[in-house]
This record gives structure tokens, C-alpha cells and sequence, in this order.
């Protein structure tokens, strides 16, 4: 951790952010792993140590989600949910609002309910909407469903719109596996997806 503070403080960076926890562990070990509900609450207690030393340290913690957060119960309850009952409130999202929505959950409603903890959000989006849970697998024809943004099902507009009212700073255009387009042709196609919008220029 004070390694990883001393280069951010070197190259200006305010915020350090987690992309993933026992919860998702399929994104390590293979699809369809998960971790235990005590292997969750020991990593929310080294979520709640993190953001106490990185705020000692005068940077913000964050928290990558994908869709396992928001599919993954425990006693009744997602770890999506456990995780905001659990961790220090002073933990921010960059919140992925395509996994939100590949998790079965409104992102515009999963921002409203975050407001004030956005540190900046991950836009992608999908064609179908449970192909992507697969994309850890080695077998290529199961890594399907994302699509250039504006192109799918994810509510980019209504998206856009509550980031607009929330004031949140940027928004960063991911698309994981290239369908039809190459990068540079689907990274235009997101950019005027969004500026046709409104509220991106």
C-alpha cells in the first residue's frame, strides 16, 4: 500500500481503485467460481483498513465492480448490498454500468442510490446480456455479447443523463472483446453514441 501511494503521488493520481474481490472470483480461477460469505466480509475488513490508510494518505479508495457483486447472495442479501452495509462510506465506485445492467440491476437507479461516492464511471455495453459472464472461458465462441456503446441494450442515455445531474467528472468507454469494428471504429462509434446524447462533447 505505501508503495502503491508513493508512485501515485509521483504522478499526481488521486484515486486507487480494486477491480475485484473474493466475490468475483471466476475473473481469476474460471467462470461460475465464488468466494464464501466469510471470504467477502474479510476482504470488506481490508476494504474498511484500505480506505482508512489511503485517506491518511490523501488519495481516494475505490471499488471496480463487475456483474458477480450483483448476482453473488449471501443469507438473502447481494454483495453488492453487503458491501454498502459493510465498508466505510468514504469508499468510492467506479462504477461499471454495463455490469450493472448484465447483473440485472437499473444503473440509473444504482447511481442515484451511490450519489456522492462516484468517483467516475466505466461505460460499456451489450448485446446480450449474460454471454459476457463467460468471458473468463478459454473456449473464444463463448466470448460474446459486448458491442460498441450506444450500439446495445445498456440505457446509455438515461445513463448520461443522471451523470450529468450528479456532476460526475468523466466517463471512460470500455468495450472488452471487439464484435464487428475494430477499436479505433467502435471507440468512434461510442464517442458519437454519447454526443448525440447531449451531454458529452
Amino acid at each position: 500500500m505505501a508503495e502503491i501511494a508513493k508512485k501515485a503521488h509521483a504522478q499526481g493520481i488521486k484515486r486507487v481503485t480494486a477491480y475485484s474481490s473474493s466475490i468475483s472470483k471466476s475473473i481469476h480461477e474460471g467462470y461460475g467460481v465464488h468466494g464464501t460469505y466469510d471470504e467477502m466480509m474479510r476482504d470488506f475488513e481490508y476494504m474498511n483498513r484500505l480506505t482508512e490508510l489511503f485517506d491518511e494518505e490523501g488519495l481516494t479508495f475505490c471499488y471496480h465492480n463487475h456483474y458477480h457483486e450483483f448476482i453473488t447472495v449471501y443469507h438473502g442479501v447481494n454483495a453488492f448490498d453487503h458491501m454498502l452495509y459493510n465498508v466505510d462510506s468514504r469508499l468510492k465506485f467506479d462504477l461499471d454500468v454495463g455490469w450493472v445492467t448484465s447483473g440485472g440491476y437499473d444503473p440509473v437507479e444504482v447511481l442515484k442510490r451511490l450519489e456522492g461516492r462516484i468517483a467516475c464511471i466505466h461505460v460499456k455495453d451489450f448485446y446480450d446480456l449474460q454471454k459476457p459472464w463467460k468471458m473468463v472461458e478459454k473456449d473464444p465462441s463463448s466470448k460474446e455479447g459486448f458491442t460498441a456503446v450506444g450500439t446495445g441494450v445498456v440505457n446509455i442515455p438515461g445513463v448520461l443523463k443522471e451523470l450529468d445531474r450528479q456532476s460526475v467528472e468523466y466517463a471512460c468507454v470500455e468495450q472488452d472483446i471487439m464484435r464487428n469494428l475494430n477499436p479505433r471504429e467502435a471507440l468512434t462509434m461510442s464517442y458519437l453514441a454519447m454526443k448525440e446524447s447531449g451531454y458529452v462533447w
